[in-house]
């Protein structure tokens, strides 16, 4: 008999402490307390203020730029690894400030994101060369091969590359690159 009451007291007890939210509240705070946030997160809201919005605009190789919202900000669109985010983030400008939005720029030495996938193959010095990026004005130059003459190739080919072929992959450059080795 006095089991059963010693349980029945624990489940009530357990009862009211999930119906306060205490008991929720207890493990939810359980699960967040060994997440940290970076660095560079503590460091502009002790500058600025926690209510302070952060935003970047990353200004990338090819001329685009992609303005995020501080946590969006990832390693990949940084093109850095992990271990090199804090300190390519210390490493921006701080803009004029708008009231609470905070505005860092960083010049980020890669293309975008969406020019990444896009290659442009062309002739370079009489060589066959392929640059990075949407619009060949701003595409990055990546190659030249000096072992792959355009006068060796059929004029038709070389029409297009003084044009530009456009591909929109590594397995499709690849692919095109050997077609033209042959």
């Amino acid at each position: 008999m006095r089991r059963w009451l010693v349980l029945l007291g624990v489940v009530a007890c357990a009862y009211v402490l999930i119906v306060s939210g205490s008991l929720t509240s207890f493990f939810a705070n359980a699960e967040t307390d060994h997440i940290r946030e970076p660095e560079y997160q503590r460091y502009w809201a002790e500058l600025f203020g926690r209510d302070a919005l952060v935003n970047y605009q990353l200004n990338y190789d090819c001329g685009h730029y992609l303005l995020v919202a501080e946590p969006d900000l990832t390693p990949e669109l940084l093109m850095v690894s992990p271990r090199y985010m804090e300190q390519t983030v210390h490493a921006m400008q701080l803009e004029p400030r708008l009231d609470d939005v905070i505005l860092m720029q960083g010049e980020v030495a890669a293309s975008c994101p969406d020019c990444q996938n896009h290659f442009w193959i062309g002739e370079q010095d009489g060589c066959v060369a392929i640059w990075q990026g949407k619009d060949r004005a701003t595409a990055v130059f990546l190659q030249r091969f000096e072992d792959m003459s355009v006068a060796r190739l059929p004029m038709e080919v070389q029409q297009q590359l003084r044009q530009g072929i456009v591909v929109h992959s590594e397995d499709e450059l690849a692919q095109v690159l050997e077609g033209l080795d042959r």
